[in-house]
Formats: structure tokens, C-alpha cells, sequence
């Protein structure tokens, strides 16, 4: 298993690489999808590690999404970096997923 994955709540939070690129694409996409068969409710996505986003890890992020809130889930990114920031705004991310400072306010945002 690639990622790191905990309990908080009601929501499950996933520590995303430091790298989410080509290299590591195939096996976050495999962690998130064996979470998903768990049947989260919410799911918190924290970049506070990642330095570097590819495109390769966007479209992971997009299509995991896509199904989980399709379901009825709800998915929170938190502690992004400027620069991870500024990648998830020019791919237009920032109106698709719900982009919070820390773990406190994504709970109260997906309550």
C-alpha cells in the first residue's frame, strides 16, 4: 500500500505522496479504489507531504471522485501547498473539489 489511511470520525484521511505523478499514479489509483470498496461516507485528502502534482495524478483524483460523489460521498482536499495549489487551479480543480485549510474546517464543510 501506497498511501496512508486513517480514521477520523466519521471520514477517512489519506495522506497523499510527496510525488503524485506517472511513477506512483497506478498504485495511488489501486490504495483509493480499496478504500472506496470500504464504502467511506467522506474521504479527506491531505497534500500537506506533496510537493509535485502531475497531471497523471489529477486525472486518478478525477476519476476516484467522480464515482465516489456519483454514490453519495463527499471528498474534502485539505493543506495543499502554493505550488500544488496553483496546479489544481489552472486544471480548474478548485471548482470541482471542496479545498480546505485543515482537517477541523473540511469536517464542518462535509457535516
Amino acid at each position: 500500500m501506497v498511501l496512508e489511511i486513517t480514521p477520523l470520525k466519521d471520514s477517512m484521511v489519506v495522506s497523499i505522496p510527496h510525488r503524485l505523478d506517472a511513477n506512483n499514479a497506478i498504485a495511488v489509483e489501486t490504495d483509493l479504489k480499496s478504500l472506496l470498496q470500504t464504502n467511506p461516507k467522506k474521504i479527506i485528502l491531505d497534500f500537506s507531504e506533496t510537493d509535485y502534482m502531475a497531471s497523471a495524478g489529477l486525472q486518478v483524483l478525477l476519476f476516484i471522485s467522480r464515482d465516489f460523489i456519483k454514490s453519495g460521498g463527499r471528498i474534502a482536499l485539505i493543506e495543499l501547498k502554493p505550488s500544488v495549489l496553483k496546479i489544481f487551479d489552472m486544471a480548474g480543480f478548485t471548482k470541482i473539489f471542496t479545498i480546505c485549510i485543515s482537517r477541523e474546517e473540511a469536517l464542518r464543510k462535509m457535516a
